[in-house]
């Protein structure tokens, strides 16, 4: 027996902060229009630039709600208009909060600080230290030559667990959402609780 689809999911998304071209921008505009048309809600780092702008923007454009986490020293780039906005201390503050807000997490096209924040949540799944799943969005391949490494770490033996129960790998926002419709076990929507 399958469990029921949530009605509504709390979905954390790391991402760019920088503006980005069309091949980055488009995808995650239609990703984050079908998060907002499922009346989910955005988790996500609170700013009001790039790639989390258009995250945003989509969400917003579809009906969702937007909870965002911030840090003290990125509080000028903060998303004006977001249902909920927290500030944390520090990187590793918002890291935790965004995680322990979210019901599921997606990695969007990013940099640096989107590579730390997904590590971070497959090594705390690696533990059995986070249960909620985790998907690698591949945009236009963006993601081709950490997708190689994983599953060279898998196939050498560095992975505790199978890559497979790391992680879910999709190629568009359509396999993500089908993905956490069966991921995220049903549950009351809650409503994040954040603070200014």
């Amino acid at each position: 027996m399958t469990a029921a689809a949530p009605s509504s999911m709390k979905i954390c998304v790391f991402l760019s902060a920088n503006d980005l071209d069309e091949r980055y921008t488009g995808p995650t505009r239609e990703f984050a229009e079908l998060v907002g048309r499922g009346g989910h809600t955005l988790v996500w780092g609170g700013s009001d630039a790039g790639l989390m702008k258009v995250v945003a923007d989509g969400v917003r454009a579809g009906g969702g709600r937007l909870a965002g986490f911030s840090v003290d020293f990125l509080r000028q780039f903060a998303r004006d208009d977001a249902d909920e906005m927290t500030y944390a201390k520090d990187l590793a503050e918002r890291k935790a909060l965004l995680l322990a807000a979210a019901d599921a997490v997606v990695v969007l096209a990013g940099g640096l600080g989107t590579l730390d924040e997904a590590t971070e949540a497959l090594e705390l799944r690696k533990h059995g230290l986070f249960d909620k799943p985790v998907v690698l969005l591949n945009t236009a391949g963006f993601y081709d030559g950490l997708i190689l490494q994983l599953r060279r770490m898998d196939e050498e033996g560095f992975l505790p667990v199978p890559l497979a129960d790391l992680v879910f790998i999709a190629d568009t926002g359509a396999d993500v959402l089908a993905h956490l419709e069966k991921a995220v076990p049903a549950r009351t929507g809650a409503a994040v609780s954040g603070q200014a």
